[in-house]
């Protein structure tokens, strides 16, 4: 695709603008009224908030933005799909570690209530 560098761009609330930087991620936008540029995500804000007056240059950017939403759609099922993971297995393993727990005190069974009394007043008599 080539530069965005100079084209014209129009937004809801700034109106007309040039853009004037293009990188990978970002452009900026001089706004007519704007002392500064306004920065936007690229090619995202190309989906909702900016529109080239440039037709075909306006579906390309469409196209990327699509591609590009993707691509963050994907990236974030596999960081929650790895959460979900971690937080299987943090369970599964406080699971093991309780039932060890449980088994390892079965070895002797404690004496409680009235059978611990009981126990005391046979060690006396």
């Amino acid at each position: 695709m080539k530069s965005l560098v100079n084209e014209t761009v129009s937004h809801d609330k700034f109106g007309a603008g040039t853009i004037v930087e293009e990188t990978d991620l970002k452009i900026r936008v001089q706004f007519s009224g704007t002392e500064q540029p306004k920065i936007f995500a690229f090619p995202i804000a190309f989906e909702k908030f900016l529109v080239l007056e440039d037709r075909n240059l306006q579906k390309e950017c469409q196209k990327l933005a699509r591609k590009k939403r993707e691509e963050l759609e994907r990236a974030e099922a596999e960081r929650l799909a790895g959460i979900r993971r971690l937080v299987d297995e943090n369970r599964r393993e406080r699971m093991e570690a309780l039932k060890k727990k449980r088994h390892t005190g079965r070895g002797r069974p404690k004496t409680t209530g009235t059978d611990a009394v009981r126990q005391k007043s046979d060690k006396t008599t």
